[in-house]
């Protein structure tokens, strides 16, 4: 329903199908073509493929061990599947879906109000009973926790205006260079963490954002190398969200 942390408020955002089923029957075909004759009868397609290859990753997770699916396929098979998922990622949530980046606006106000100790102000996604409560929502904690999905995660990414692109990933041709990794952004349990620090004798106030772990550049705030940005320069830098979306949410439903 009305939560800032699940991306289903938006039910006009289109999905990643067009580029993904594009890669598929890229990747696909060919590795189906051998697993059919390694076991005749199978009859298997480029889905299953896919669909296989999910195997290996979740049941390792599960199993604590690698999986035996995992074994079914080389690297470089791997390779190609891993762009699915980037694909999936930037075209459904992220800077490929025009209402991608508005799905995590909402946070991104949450945030300000926490970094700056002041009311939300927000018109999109957040649930305005609870963060307007001191119970539900406080201003004054050390330490704030939140937990999502991964599709909210990037929403939230792109929302802030991390792992920008110069070019979108072609769906028939991987950039080896390229930054936008899935398996990067949102691996299994996932991290964004976002610090706000107090230096000097007069305690000015800078923020910087660590995914899983990476410090991030920030230069649409004006940090250096140590990726500090002035909040005030960050609150600035975050006019997207400040302004619902530009208006963008509204063309959600």
């Amino acid at each position: 329903m009305n939560n800032t942390l699940d991306t289903s408020r938006c039910p006009n955002a289109g999905g990643s199908g067009v580029q993904t089923s594009q890669w598929l029957l890229t990747y696909g075909p060919s590795i189906a073509e051998r697993l059919n004759r390694q076991a005749p009868g199978a009859n298997l397609a480029a889905t299953d493929v896919y669909n296989l290859m999910v195997l290996c990753p979740f049941e390792t997770v599960w199993l604590n061990s690698l999986s035996p699916f995992c074994n079914l396929f080389s690297e470089s098979e791997f390779q190609q599947f891993e762009y699915m998922g980037d694909l999936d990622k930037y075209y459904k949530p992220g800077y490929g879906q025009p209402l991608g980046p508005v799905q995590g606006v909402g946070y991104v106000n949450e945030l300000l109000a926490r970094l700056t100790g002041t009311p939300v102000r927000d018109n999109t996604t957040t649930n305005r009973t609870l963060d307007a409560s001191p119970l539900t929502f406080p201003l004054d904690r050390t330490i704030y926790a939140d937990f999502s999905h991964d599709n909210q995660m990037v929403a939230i990414y792109a929302a802030l205006g991390l792992f920008r692109q110069q070019m979108p990933p072609d769906p028939s041709s991987p950039d080896p260079k390229r930054n936008w990794l899935a398996s990067h952004l949102v691996p299994f349990s996932a991290r964004l963490v976002t610090e706000k620090l107090a230096c000097g004798r007069h305690g000015e106030e800078f923020v910087r954002i660590f995914v899983n772990d990476a410090r991030q550049p920030l230069e649409f705030c004006g940090a250096g190398e140590d990726g500090l940005c002035t909040l005030k320069a960050f609150v600035d830098s975050q006019s997207y969200a400040r302004t619902d979306g530009n208006g963008d949410f509204t063309k959600c439903r």
